[in-house]
């Protein structure tokens, strides 16, 4: 299954060892084909940096590990509003661009879609009814 991981989701599973998120990404890593974008690099960097106040070189660290271990989707360039967020907008257009089954997020304004263009939303915690 190809899965995107949300910014959200990605940053729950580095600093919650043990929550939903680290278990999924320790599992999914093996078992699946997870995508991320430049985008969303781009957004877990600046949160790990300005929200976090992590050392550059741990979000180096992290950065690596996730280009090393996860592939590197295309940015949608032709962004459609779906969602009221902009930002989300960005993710559903990665996901739909890279093709992906499913995306993995904790952001309301994307879980109420259920569904878009036949890519599925679920919460983490959703992930192992799959």
């Amino acid at each position: 299954m190809k899965i995107l991981l949300d910014t959200n989701v990605l940053i729950s599973a580095f600093i919650t060892s043990g929550g939903h998120s680290h278990e999924i990404l320790t599992h999914a890593i093996h078992q699946h084909k997870l995508y991320y974008t430049d985008y969303i690099l781009d957004e877990f960097k600046e949160k790990f940096k300005t929200k976090f106040h992590f050392p550059p070189t741990v979000i180096r660290d992290l950065v690596e590990f996730i280009a090393n271990s996860f592939l590197h989707g295309k940015t949608a360039v032709d962004v459609p509003k779906v969602c009221r967020d902009p930002d989300d907008d960005q993710v559903l257009a990665d996901a739909v661009v890279n093709e992906v089954d499913l995306i993995l997020t904790g952001d309301e304004d994307l879980l109420i879609l259920k569904t878009h263009q036949g890519i599925r939303l679920l919460p983490p915690k959703d992930y192992w009814s799959l």
